[in-house]
């Protein structure tokens, strides 16, 4: 089967001027999104179409835009990702085989992109399946952890949802905390 092509979004957005870090030292900050091929629940999820574009290109952009990083990685194996990453702009380090596997964890992939690339200050984890960060985001995030001097930061999401309990005996589920009553 020969190369699937696909748009990405045109780089048509100013990004801001680059960040300063604790006064004159400007530090060098990289961009790394892991995205391996082989997903098993959702086969190609990385690439999949949405809204027009591969799934992976909506937080390169994001990433680019904000003008936050200095460099913006894709983490993979595959080589329809690589090729994709690469048209929409993303440089790709090309993974070690033992940290791409379903039971591989996200921090064998970094810590196999920190010995590829050890040429970074500030190291940013980006998932490929978060197609809604922006890149205020990004900027918003920066700003944070500057301001509170710290060394490391986790971003989260508020999510009220019910949870499920699972009747051990029949295998029904039903929800807890949440009346499904229509």
């Amino acid at each position: 089967a020969g190369a699937r092509h696909f748009p990405c979004s045109p780089k048509t957005m100013a990004a801001p001027a680059s960040p300063v870090f604790d006064g004159d030292v400007v530090p060098r900050i990289v961009a790394v999104i892991p995205a391996r091929g082989g997903s098993v629940s959702v086969p190609r999820k990385n690439i999949k179409i949405l809204q027009g574009r591969p799934l992976i290109d909506w937080v390169i952009q994001a990433a680019e835009y904000s003008g936050i990083f200095d460099e913006v990685w894709v983490s993979t194996d595959d080589d329809e990702i690589h090729m994709i990453a690469k048209k929409c702009g993303a440089k790709v380090h090309r993974r070690s085989p033992h940290t791409a596997t379903n039971t591989a964890s996200t921090e064998s992939a970094l810590v196999d992109f920190v010995k590829a690339h050890p040429n970074y200050d500030v190291l940013c984890l980006v998932q490929a399946t978060s197609p809604l960060i922006t890149p205020l985001d990004f900027q918003k995030g920066w700003d944070a952890m500057r301001r509170a001097k710290a060394d490391s930061l986790v971003t989260c999401v508020r999510a009220h949802r019910f949870l499920w309990s699972v009747d051990k005996r029949s295998g029904v589920a039903r929800a807890v905390g949440c009346n499904l009553a229509f």
